[in-house]
C-alpha cells in the first residue's frame, strides 16, 4: 500500500490500521438534489469502495459492416488488486450485449483491437503465460477461438489490416538478440531506448518482413485508402533527439521509396492521409508560423507542398481528434471548448465549422468508420462516466447503445453539476464547474473543495470521474466542489492558453481565488471551510496556492511541483515547459531568477495549511522527489503533514487499493482540519479483505521519512 517514506515491506490492512483507522466515524448519509423521492428513499451516496469499484468502458469499435461494436469493460479485482478488462460485443441492430469467452489470464490488460476487413472477428494484442512478448491473436466471432497469429521477438502494437486482409502491419522495438543474462550485465545508457521499427506480417506466408527501419524510431503511422503507401512519422535516433524533432514522412509500398513531407521544429501528431491520398491533416502545438506553445491546432498540406494551412485559426478549441469525411472534402473534428468537448464537422472548400452535438457533457474514445459513415463515441456527463453512443447520418444524432449505469439513479445520489462564471481580478471573463452537495440547500453554505484540473494544458470539464478527484465521493460527504478553469489551460484560445508564457503564476492562481471568493460571495462556499486538492498540474497549483495564503483549512497536493529547476532536470519532458520560464537553466546566461522566482519550495516557510502530499515512486513526469522537498519544507515549519509515496505507481495511481487509500485518507484529512470531525474509513467487504490480507505487498507505515529516499518515476 501507499508508504511513508519506508522502504518495509507489510501486509496492507497491518500498515493500513496505523494510519488509517486513527479517524473515526462521520456521517455519509446525505439526501441529493433533483431525485424522486421513492428513488432517495433507496440510494445513497457514493461511497470510497463503490467509487474506486466502477466499472469503466473503453475502446469502442464499429466492425466494417456496421452490424457490431466491440469495446472494453474493466472492472476491480480486489484479490489481485488490479483492474482487469473484459470484451463485450454489441448487436447494434437488437442491442443484445455479448461478454466474448474469457480466454485471458487473471489481470491481463487488453491493449488494442482491430477488426479485420471481413468483419469475422478482431485482433487483439496479448501476452500469455506461453509467450515472452506481447503477440498479435485473432478471435473469430461465430467459432469462440482465439488464435495466435503472430510470434515476434519485442512486443508489437499499432496493429493495422492490409487492404485485402492478407497482411497486418505493426510496430515493434528494434530487437536485442542477447540473453536477459547477457542485457542484465550491461549497464543501460540514460535516456536512450531502442527505436521503433515498422513491420509487416504476411498472414498467409505465415513471415514478417521489415517496412521502415533505420537511424530513426518511426513514432505512428497511417495506411493510405488504397493500400499503396503509408504516411508515418520519423524521429532521429539518439538522447538528444525529442518529439519536436519527429518529421512527415510518406512510403511508397510498391517501389519502397521515401518522400519527406515536413521540415520543421514541432511534432506533429495523429497524421492521417486524405482518402484519395492527396492531402494529410495533423495537429500541431504551434501557429500558422510554427511557433511553439499554442492551443493544438490543425493543419492541412498538399503531399506535393511543403506549406501546411492552418485550419481554424480564429476559433477558440483544442482540437482533441479529427478525421476524414469519405469524400475527403470534409474532416469530423472533436474539439475542447473549455467545460465541454463536442463534435463538429468543417467543410474544407468554404471553411464553414459546423457544431454537431450540444450539451452538457464531454465527449470521449470517438472515432469516425468512413466505410459506413458511422460515429461511436463514449460520452461522459453528470449521471454518466461514459456509456457507450453511436450515432450516423448527416445530423450525427447519437443513440445510446450501452446501459452500464442505468441503474444508478435508484443506487446513487449523484450531485448536480452547473457551469459557474465569475471574473478574474483583470476582468478577464472566467468559467468552470460546480458541483453542489448531494443534500444542497438553497441558501445554504457549505464546506468547499476546490480542484484544479492538470496539464496545465487541459480543462475541467462537466463528469470529471477522475481517481484522483473522486468528485462523487466528496459530494456525498457533504461537500461543494469547485472546478476552475484558470488562464494557462486549454479550450479557450490562444491567449488564455499562453497566459503562462514567460510566468506559469501570472494570473492562474489569482483566477482561481478570484472564483472562490465568487462563490463565498453568492453564499455556496463557507469561507471558514475552504479545502484544496489537485493532481499533477492541479498539485503543481495546490503547492502555489497554500503558499501565498492560510484560508484553506486543508489541502491535498498529487504529484506536484515544487522546485522547477530540479523539476526541469528531472522529468521526462521539458520543450513544453520552457516558455514559462524563457529558457533551459543550464544554457548560456540561463534565466535561472525566472525558475527560481515561480518555485515553491522557496516560500514553504510560510505554509499554514496543514497539506497531505503524494506521489508514486516509479512517476517520471513528477518525480517523487518534488513531493519529498515540499513536504521536508512545510513539516519543517511545524503545520501537520503527510507525504505518501506508492509503490511501483507511476505519474497516476493504477491500483485499486492505492486509489481507495487516497480517497480515504483525503476524507480523514478534509474532516479533521475542515470540519473539526472524524472519519471512518471505507473498505471492501471482509471476504475481500481476507483475499487482501494473503497478498504481500508495500504497505504505508509511520516511519521517519529522512531515513531512505525513494526514487522512480514514470509520467505529468
Amino acid at each position: 500500500m501507499l508508504r511513508q517514506q519506508s522502504s518495509k515491506r507489510s501486509r496492507f490492512f497491518a500498515g493500513l490500521a496505523v494510519v488509517v483507522f486513527q479517524f473515526t466515524n462521520l456521517a455519509q448519509t446525505v439526501s441529493a438534489t433533483g431525485q424522486e423521492e421513492e428513488e432517495q428513499a433507496a440510494a445513497t451516496g457514493f461511497d470510497p469502495v463503490a467509487f474506486v469499484e466502477i466499472p469503466r468502458l473503453s475502446d469502442p469499435v464499429l466492425s466494417p459492416d456496421g452490424k457490431k461494436l466491440l469495446f472494453k469493460r474493466t472492472a476491480v479485482d480486489w484479490s489481485i488488486n488490479k483492474k482487469v478488462d473484459h470484451y463485450q460485443i454489441i448487436d447494434v441492430e437488437s442491442g443484445a450485449i455479448e461478454n466474448l469467452k474469457q480466454w485471458e489470464e487473471k489481470g491481463q490488460r487488453l491493449s488494442e483491437s482491430v477488426w479485420s476487413p471481413d468483419s469475422t472477428g478482431f485482433l487483439t494484442i496479448l501476452e500469455l503465460k506461453k509467450d515472452k512478448k506481447d503477440a498479435a491473436y485473432f478471435y473469430n466471432i461465430e467459432s469462440s477461438e482465439l488464435q495466435k497469429i503472430t510470434d515476434h521477438p519485442e512486443d508489437i502494437n499499432d496493429v493495422t489490416w492490409g487492404l485485402k486482409g492478407d497482411i497486418l502491419f505493426f510496430r515493434a522495438r528494434r530487437h536485442d538478440p542477447r540473453s536477459k543474462r547477457e542485457k542484465a550485465l550491461e549497464i543501460k545508457e540514460y535516456d536512450v531506448s531502442a527505436p521503433y521499427e515498422l513491420w509487416k506480417y504476411d498472414l498467409e506466408k505465415a513471415r514478417s518482413e521489415k517496412v521502415l527501419s533505420g537511424r530513426f524510431s518511426v513514432r505512428g503511422y497511417d495506411l493510405s485508402k488504397n493500400g499503396a503507401q503509408i504516411l508515418y512519422s520519423r524521429q532521429p535516433e539518439g538522447a538528444q533527439y525529442d518529439s519536436h524533432h519527429r518529421e512527415l514522412w510518406l512510403h511508397d509500398l510498391n517501389n519502397g521509396t521515401d518522400q519527406r513531407l515536413t521540415v520543421n521544429g514541432y511534432r506533429e501528431a495523429q497524421a492521417r492521409l486524405s482518402p484519395d491520398g492527396s492531402r494529410f491533416a495533423y495537429i500541431a502545438t504551434v501557429n500558422e508560423r510554427g511557433e511553439g506553445y499554442y492551443e493544438d491546432n490543425l493543419f492541412i498540406q498538399d503531399v506535393d507542398s511543403s506549406k501546411p494551412r492552418l485550419l481554424m485559426p480564429d476559433e477558440a478549441m483544442e482540437v482533441v481528434d479529427f478525421a476524414w469525411g469519405k469524400t475527403g472534402k470534409n474532416l469530423f473534428i472533436l474539439g475542447n471548448i473549455g467545460i465541454r468537448t463536442e463534435l463538429f464537422r468543417l467543410d474544407l472548400d468554404t471553411d464553414q465549422l459546423e457544431r454537431l452535438t450540444e450539451g452538457d457533457h464531454a465527449i470521449t474514445g470517438w472515432k469516425y468508420f468512413p466505410e459506413t459513415g458511422r460515429h461511436v463515441a463514449r460520452i461522459t456527463d453528470a449521471r454518466s462516466p461514459g456509456e457507450v453512443y453511436l450515432a450516423k447520418g448527416s445530423d450525427v444524432s447519437f443513440r445510446k447503445l450501452t446501459s452500464e449505469y442505468g441503474e444508478w439513479p435508484a443506487m446513487y445520489r449523484l450531485p448536480r453539476q452547473s457551469r459557474f462564471q465569475w471574473r478574474g481580478r483583470d476582468g478577464t471573463a472566467l468559467d468552470g464547474i460546480l458541483v453542489y452537495p448531494v443534500d444542497y440547500k438553497p441558501g445554504q453554505a457549505y464546506p468547499m473543495v476546490t480542484i484544479t484540473h492538470g496539464g496545465p494544458r487541459s480543462s475541467s470539464q462537466f463528469g470529471s470521474w477522475n481517481s484522483s478527484r473522486h468528485v462523487p465521493v466528496l459530494a456525498a460527504q457533504g461537500y461543494a466542489i469547485f472546478l476552475p478553469n484558470h488562464r494557462g489551460g486549454t479550450g479557450y484560445g490562444d491567449a488564455f492558453m499562453r497566459d503562462m508564457v514567460g510566468s506559469y503564476f501570472n494570473n492562474a492562481h489569482l483566477d482561481v481565488l478570484d472564483g472562490i471568493d465568487a462563490l463565498v460571495t453568492k453564499g455556496i462556499a463557507d469561507p471558514d471551510r475552504l479545502i484544496k486538492m489537485g493532481w499533477s498540474a492541479g498539485g503543481h497549483m495546490t503547492n502555489k496556492l497554500i503558499t501565498v495564503t492560510d484560508r484553506f483549512k486543508a489541502a491535498s497536493s498529487g504529484a506536484g511541483a515544487s522546485d522547477w529547476i530540479s523539476m526541469y532536470g528531472e522529468s521526462d519532458v521539458r520543450h513544453n515547459r520552457t516558455p514559462w520560464f524563457g529558457g533551459s537553466p543550464w544554457q548560456e546566461n540561463a534565466p535561472i531568477g525566472s525558475f527560481t522566482a515561480q518555485s515553491m519550495l522557496k516560500d514553504a516557510w510560510r505554509v499554514k495549511t496543514p497539506t497531505l502530499f503524494f506521489n508514486g515512486e516509479r512517476d517520471v513526469r513528477v518525480p517523487p522527489t518534488q513531493g519529498i522537498m515540499m513536504y521536508r519544507g512545510v513539516r519543517a515549519t511545524g503545520t501537520p503533514t503527510k507525504l505518501y509515496l506508492a509503490p511501483g505507481e507511476p505519474h497516476g495511481f493504477r491500483k485499486p487499493l492505492h486509489q481507495l487509500f487516497k480517497i480515504n485518507t483525503d476524507l480523514g484529512w478534509f474532516a479533521r482540519y475542515a470540519l473539526n470531525k472524524e472519519y471512518q474509513p471505507v473498505l471492501p467487504s471482509v471476504k475481500m479483505r481476507k483475499n487482501i490480507e494473503d497478498q504481500d505487498c508495500d504497505c504505508e507505515k509511520q516511519s521517519d521519512p529522512d531515513k531512505k529516499p525513494n526514487g522512480g518515476g514514470n509520467s505529468e
